[in-house]
C-alpha cells in the first residue's frame, strides 16, 4: 500500500484510520462526495456545493481540540486513496461526550466490515485515548440505527422529530448514545 506509515493513526484488520492531508483530496473521491446527491440522501451534507477551496477548509479544520477526523484506508486494496472519512466532533472533555460522524463511497458502503471496525477503532480511541464517557450519534435510518444498536451496544436515547429538512420534506432523526461501560466491541 503507498501509504506513508507516519500518517497512519488507527489501524485494524481491515482498516487504517489516517491523517488526513492535501494529497487525499486530490486523488480520492472525498471533494466529490458532498456534490453526490444521492450519497448525501441520508445525511446533512448536499445543501451547498463543495468545491477544493471549501474541502481544503474542511481539511484544515479536521483535528483540533473539539474534533478527530480521520480518513478510511480499506487495507485490501492497492492504492492510498481513502474510501470514507469518520469523526469525533463536539469533543467536551469536560463533561466527557463526542459525536460520532462517518461519510464512505458507494463501493465502500458494501463492505461492512470496514464501516464497523472504522467505527470500533475511533470508539476505543475516543474511550481508551481521551477518556470520554458518551459518545453520541443521530441517523434519519432506523436500520442504521439498529445495525449501530446490535453491534456496539448503543442506545436510543430519544427522536428528534422533524430535525432534517432533506429532498423536499422534514426528516425525523434517531438519536442514540453508548457509554464507556456499555459498550461492545465485535471481533471482525
Amino acid at each position: 500500500m503507498g501509504i506513508d506509515s507516519r500518517m497512519s493513526f488507527l489501524i485494524g484488520k481491515h482498516v487504517i484510520l489516517k491523517v488526513l492531508e492535501e494529497s487525499d483530496i486530490n486523488e480520492s473521491q472525498w471533494l466529490g462526495w458532498f456534490n453526490d446527491a444521492e450519497r448525501c440522501t441520508f445525511n446533512q451534507h448536499h445543501y451547498w456545493p463543495n468545491n477544493y477551496e471549501a474541502q481544503k477548509q474542511i481539511l484544515q479544520n479536521a483535528v483540533s481540540a473539539t474534533k478527530i477526523q480521520l480518513g478510511i484506508l480499506d487495507i485490501q486494496k492497492d492504492d492510498s486513496n481513502i474510501c470514507g472519512v469518520i469523526s469525533l466532533s463536539n469533543i467536551n472533555l469536560i463533561h466527557g461526550s463526542a459525536e460520532i460522524g462517518i461519510m464512505m463511497d458507494s463501493e465502500t458502503s458494501k463492505k461492512p466490515e470496514l464501516f464497523y471496525e472504522s467505527w470500533k477503532l475511533i470508539l476505543i480511541h475516543g474511550f481508551q485515548e481521551l477518556r470520554l464517557h458518551k459518545i453520541y450519534g443521530g441517523a434519519m435510518r432506523e436500520e442504521i440505527y439498529y445495525s449501530i444498536e446490535r453491534i456496539f451496544n448503543f442506545e436510543k436515547e430519544g427522536l428528534l422529530k422533524e430535525e432534517v429538512f432533506k429532498n423536499g420534506k422534514y426528516k425525523d432523526v434517531i438519536r442514540f448514545a453508548v457509554f464507556a461501560d456499555t459498550v461492545k466491541y465485535p471481533e471482525l
